[in-house]
């Protein structure tokens, strides 16, 4: 049986998801939908190493999505939501 991950935002990541155009935030809840059946296995997800820990980003567009994984509670956390430019920063 596989189970899905349950996807949740910080606040920030609301916030940024908030001043984003409909179309893409369309995209980015498209992608974390298809994210929550496997957040490991996807071709626009790549590891990054941080101070709290593991933590990865997806791509969709010219947008990142930076998320951790809390695998004991089947979660996306989504920490932050941004331009590629200003997502790293």
């Amino acid at each position: 049986m596989n189970l899905k991950y349950k996807v949740t935002f910080s606040s920030e990541a609301e916030k940024n998801l908030m001043k984003i155009d409909r179309v893409t935030a369309r995209r980015i809840f498209i992608s974390l939908e298809e994210l929550s059946n496997d957040p490991f296995n996807n071709p626009n997800t790549k590891k990054m190493k941080g101070k709290e820990g593991i933590i990865y980003r997806l791509r969709v567009g010219n947008y990142r999505i930076v998320y951790e994984v809390l695998n004991n509670e089947l979660i996306i956390f989504v920490v932050r939501i941004g331009p590629r430019g200003d997502i790293y920063k």
